[in-house]
């Protein structure tokens, strides 16, 4: 668990109440959001170093201020450890940890490869695709696939690729449990003169691990953040073939964004540091066990979920098989210490902002070192809760105690 050390003077009086809401926060919720993981204690201390004092605009050997030497070994040395990580070569392959956020990794892919005029095809929002992948500012068409059997629909997106010629297939979903076939997708789409991104914020932990398809040695772009499975900070990483250097690096900069975000890239290469020094596929396959635990006492429970065997941390359920809304079962879990989403399902009839469906990730929990009985436990409870049973918060008090402890 995490605090914050508040201000002294009264100056800090309004900044102090802030630190003691997320310190209460912190210290009262179960955190079962899919979006975050623990970062790791070196993360922590290098995202405080003060490496942020000069502007760093542009890319090693090409940057707009002199004096750009340590900097320039955050860029150097993160590449490295990104590519390493993956087993790839410099000769094949390039990496930044400049994009400021996974969606501006996409971006930046965009900025580079689109133009008015073309084609995307990716991943529905209602099936589990991410907005950033169905969104844009330019005049750019979207059509979107989907799934088939709660799976993504392969044949469909060879149907799609075939009929519109997409310029470039974006493979990604943060709400999609089940495997993704990168290979299998990035055939099609090389088949037929299509470019591909993949996305994997949720699948770049299990990937590494080796518990999961990965996209390369073919794929032409592939982002991530380091802060939902990875124990790092927000921000994006954007690994691409080094046939597409010159024009990633200027749309980095000036197209998409300004410079790095020096702080936030030194705790990315703490974090990348860790990464290489860690047991990956030991910790991939310990959260997937845990979700699979999860996601067992649901399914015996006649609780609704869209996961077959789990494959990621994700658990996505239909708040349907209660008879409530997501926002409902949000709100409801919520009241009783347990912090979770809201989530769209397949063919979800309600709007985002009410949803059918509720989205579970047992990362966190992971990192803290729950045991099976202990998840088992606050399965439990979680479905007390979402059946409307009269229970106290004695679970979930137990648990806060036994795992929450200050640092």
């Amino acid at each position: 668990m995490y605090r914050i050390k508040k201000f002294l003077g009264k100056e800090y009086e309004r900044i102090n109440q802030i630190i003691d809401s997320f310190n209460s926060m912190e210290s009262s919720y179960i955190n079962l959001e899919a979006c975050c993981s623990c970062p790791y204690e070196s993360v922590l201390e290098a995202q405080k170093a003060p490496v942020f004092i000069l502007p760093t605009e542009g890319v090693p050997g090409n940057r707009y201020f002199p004096d750009m030497e340590s900097i320039e070994e955050i860029d150097v040395y993160s590449e490295e450890l990104v590519l390493k990580l993956f087993g790839l070569s410099k000769n094949t392959y390039r990496a930044t940890t400049q994009p400021h956020s996974g969606t501006q990794a996409n971006q930046i892919v965009y900025n580079a490869v689109l133009k008015d005029g073309d084609v995307i095809l990716s991943l529905d929002t209602k099936s589990g695709g991410h907005i950033s992948h169905n969104k844009f500012g330019k005049n750019i068409t979207v059509i979107n696939f989907g799934l088939l059997d709660n799976e993504i629909d392969y044949q469909q997106i060879l149907n799609l690729t075939q009929k519109y010629h997409p310029k470039l297939i974006v493979i990604g979903a943060s709400s999609y449990p089940n495997m993704i076939d990168y290979q299998k997708i990035i055939q099609i789409a090389h088949e037929n003169n299509s470019l591909v991104l993949a996305d994997i914020c949720h699948t770049a932990l299990y990937i590494l691990g080796k518990v999961y398809p990965t996209p390369f040695p073919d794929v032409d772009f592939v982002s991530f953040t380091m802060d939902k499975t990875l124990r790092g900070p927000q921000g994006g990483v954007l690994i691409y073939k080094k046939d597409f250097s010159s024009i990633i690096n200027y749309s980095i900069f000036p197209l998409t964004q300004g410079g790095p975000l020096q702080s936030l890239q030194f705790a990315k290469l703490a974090c990348l540091v860790e990464l290489n020094n860690t047991n990956l596929r030991e910790y991939a396959q310990k959260v997937q066990h845990n979700a699979q635990i999860m996601n067992n006492v649901f399914s015996a429970s006649n609780i609704r979920t869209f996961s077959r065997d789990n494959k990621t941390h994700i658990i996505l359920i239909d708040t349907n098989s209660v008879s409530m809304t997501g926002a409902e079962a949000e709100s409801l879990l919520f009241s009783k210490n347990i912090l979770s989403n809201k989530n769209m399902i397949p063919n979800d009839t309600r709007s985002p902002q009410v949803t059918s469906g509720l989205r579970l990730g047992v990362t966190y929990i992971t990192n803290q070192e729950y045991t099976d009985d202990d998840i088992r436990k606050l399965s439990n409870y979680i479905i007390s809760v979402l059946k409307r049973q009269d229970i106290s918060n004695d679970v979930c008090i137990e648990l806060l105690k036994k795992y929450n402890k200050n640092d």
